[in-house]
């Protein structure tokens, strides 16, 4: 930068001869539109980085955000099967197509249906949890599904655009939640 400022003062001093002057004058707008070129560049690969390293993370949120979303039943009908489980209380997973269908009306008639399914597979389960779940889905014989599942919750209690997760039998909730 210096040398151009030297050059400056050299030209307006005009103690070159006319050719010199030309010639350096030349020699100043190059390095200055050199300079000019090269900020352009800089900003170019600045602005691409920036672009690349947005939509990289973009990338990278939308991955996490599904990886570490949890894994829960349906609670709307999108994409049901008219098909119905075989018994309101299961020892296999309810398919979800299927639960999709419950949850619209059980037994493919009458009122909306509700699925309290557990996981004790994932999650420590007290002794005797089942049993306990199995005769309060008992004295709801119309619309209540019992069924293990593979989501993450322990005891998850679903209903058409509901859902509610317990961390153990809390028979008073799971009341409420099937009758409002």
């Amino acid at each position: 930068m210096e040398e151009l400022e030297k050059n400056k003062v050299l030209v307006e001093d005009q103690q070159l001869t006319k050719k010199e002057r030309r010639l350096l004058k030349r020699k100043l707008r190059q390095k200055e539109q050199e300079g000019g070129r090269r900020r352009l560049r800089f900003k170019k690969t600045l602005n691409l980085s920036l672009i690349v390293l947005v939509i990289g993370g973009g990338i990278f949120g939308l991955g996490w955000f599904l990886t570490s979303s949890p894994d829960l039943p349906p609670t709307t009908l999108l994409n049901h099967s008219e098909a119905i489980p075989p018994a309101h209380i299961l020892s296999q997973p309810i398919p979800e197509v299927i639960q999709k269908h419950m949850l619209e009306h059980a037994d493919g008639r009458g009122k909306p249906g509700v699925i309290i399914q557990y996981n004790c597979d994932k999650f420590k389960c007290k002794l005797g949890l089942i049993e306990k779940i199995t005769a309060l889905v008992k004295q709801y014989p119309d619309n209540v599904y019992l069924a293990p599942n593979n989501y993450d919750g322990k005891i998850i209690l679903t209903k058409l655009n509901k859902r509610e997760i317990l961390d153990g039998f809390d028979e008073d909730k799971i009341k409420e939640f099937i009758e409002r």
